[in-house]
């Protein structure tokens, strides 16, 4: 595990992005707004090398962060809803084959 301090983050590569690893999973931790108005202290871990970071950044760095939070959390719940139509089609498959091989009785539903 690293610790870290910085000020700065490539711009091009975006808060979200590990500099150690490169994984786009980088997550936010802690946040609090510094006195210097429109600049933030984020504390910033990955969840995939645990590194770790803090630093303090400006609005629009953190409005980049979020947006790829945001899509990140969009990605997220639409594979959960297309696993979710997968699993509920594989239950109705087996569950038509076993009406179709006369499987099932009333006796199933007391």
């Amino acid at each position: 595990m690293h610790e870290a301090s910085r000020t700065t983050t490539k711009a091009e590569a975006g808060l979200h992005v590990c500099p150690e690893c490169g994984s786009s999973l980088v997550q936010p931790t802690r946040w609090e707004q510094t006195t210097k108005r429109g600049h933030w202290r984020l504390w910033r871990r990955c969840p995939e090398c645990e590194w770790r970071c803090d630093g303090i950044h400006g609005e629009r760095e953190i409005d980049a962060f979020d947006e790829a939070l945001d899509d990140g959390a969009e990605a997220l719940a639409a594979e959960l809803h297309e696993l979710e139509h997968e699993g509920m089609r594989e239950i109705a498959d087996v569950f038509a084959a076993a009406l179709a091989a006369d499987l099932i009785t009333a006796d199933d539903f007391s």
